[in-house]
């Protein structure tokens, strides 16, 4: 598994690259913008039903298999209903957004084809978010490996065939051979766990929404718009879409820091979700403890040596990359991916206790920061502002973190003392 997702990024690392060479920087900082905007509308697609699938897909599998199969069905719909509606609102506001906000009015072509990712993406979460709910990791790992292979000759293919439009089209079609395969796998999962999926709606679903799905989705509709934020005010400064490309190149690579502390992750929700349903608080916390250790000894290991060759890597992505500001941009998202994939495990074991509003405080604190830290520093220092700006509010967040799990254990130890 761990091998396949190691694949996966160093392929995507590899389309990014061939990508950048063959659309230049400004065009690759603007493919990078567009796929930002098309995530903003993708929060509103998903409504935070991939983490919720999750969840209640490991509850109720084994103990109650026709809830396991109403929650699939009522997530699956959900997406694609929430990725149409939320697409249709790309399609109709794309010229608004182009002129206005991304200082580009010649993007919103792009933008209106992004709108298509919008509804494959928010069903590919959901198809995910059930796979992992059956701890079918394996098939996670395969839809990501053969979406992954295909990607690179596709993005290859469109930026040669139509630029910028053509690099777009082919994100759309990685989406779709993403949903075809991930519904296969779920079928499959499903019927060896005799799990019926079923479009029947139940109270309880309902009731669901409240609990979870509510705060999960604004949580993360705290975070993407503060991102997007933080990214069109980059491109609204003097040459900003060159300084977007250094930001998205490294992010490229960040990502690759936190993978293997994101797939632990993973496999731990239903761990933590069983020890904390079960009132193991002492076990909770142990294992918690033990994989935050882990989790930034992992993403330090990968994170240190990539900062020390910054040089040779952003040499690859072309002509304006190898230059002292992307190199500095580059080492700065280094250090912030260490941090993120610490936060990332706090995150998912607070919404795997079921803590999904403690979750929303936290990242409530990360927006508020980003937002606070882009409007001081991108003006002065662009792109180098930005990752700075996401690395103190990445600081912020762990601060933060640390008083919210402290205040919720010891809020349910005095609890338990009574």
């Amino acid at each position: 598994m761990v091998s396949g997702n190691v694949i996966a990024r160093l392929l995507g690392l590899v389309g990014s690259i061939l990508a950048a060479r063959i659309l230049g920087k400004v065009s690759f900082g603007e493919l990078g913008t567009i796929q930002s905007t098309v995530g903003l509308f993708a929060v509103f697609a998903g409504f935070g039903i991939g983490i919720t699938a999750t969840k209640y897909v490991a509850e109720f599998r084994e103990i109650q298999p026709e809830r396991c199969g109403r929650v699939i069905g009522f997530s699956l719909a959900a997406a694609l209903l929430g990725g149409v509606l939320a697409s249709l609102g790309l399609l109709v506001f794309s010229d608004w957004l182009a002129t206005h906000t991304l200082a580009d009015p010649e993007l919103a072509p792009e933008l209106r084809i992004g709108a298509a990712i919008v509804i494959f993406g928010s069903l590919q979460g959901a198809y995910q978010g059930a796979l992992s709910g059956f701890e079918a990791f394996k098939d996670v790992c395969l839809v990501n490996l053969i979406s992954s292979l295909i990607s690179v000759p596709l993005l290859v293919l469109g930026a040669l065939w139509d630029g910028l439009a053509g690099a777009v089209w082919s994100l759309v079609l990685q989406m779709v051979l993403g949903c075809i395969v991930g519904h296969i796998a779920l079928l499959k999962q499903a019927a060896k766990a005799r799990v019926p999926i079923s479009l029947g709606v139940h109270p309880d679903e309902w009731a669901m929404l409240w609990r979870f799905t509510l705060p999960a989705f604004l949580s993360t509709m705290l975070a993407t718009p503060a991102g997007w934020f933080s990214r069109t005010l980059l491109v609204n400064q003097p040459g900003g879409y060159g300084e977007s490309a250094l930001v998205s190149a490294a992010n490229q690579w960040m990502n690759l820091v936190n993978f293997l502390p994101w797939t632990i992750g993973g496999v731990l929700v239903p761990i933590f979700a069983n020890l904390y349903a079960s009132g193991q608080r002492d076990a909770f916390m142990k294992l918690l403890r033990r994989n935050l250790l882990l989790n930034g000894v992992v993403a330090a290991s990968i994170a240190l040596p990539l900062a020390i060759l910054s040089p040779i890597i952003m040499g690859l992505y072309g002509h304006g990359f190898q230059t002292r500001n992307g190199i500095l941009i580059f080492v700065v998202t280094m250090l912030c991916g260490i941090v993120v994939s610490i936060n990332n495990l706090y995150s998912r074991t607070m919404q795997s206790a079921g803590r999904a509003w403690i979750d929303l405080t936290s990242n409530g604190i990360w927006a508020a920061m980003l937002v606070a830290g882009s409007l001081v520093l991108i003006h002065p220092y662009k792109g180098l502002g930005s990752v700075e700006a996401y690395a103190a509010a990445g600081i912020a967040q762990f601060v933060g973190q640390i008083f919210l799990m402290h205040w919720l254990f010891h809020r349910k130890t005095a609890k338990s003392a009574h």
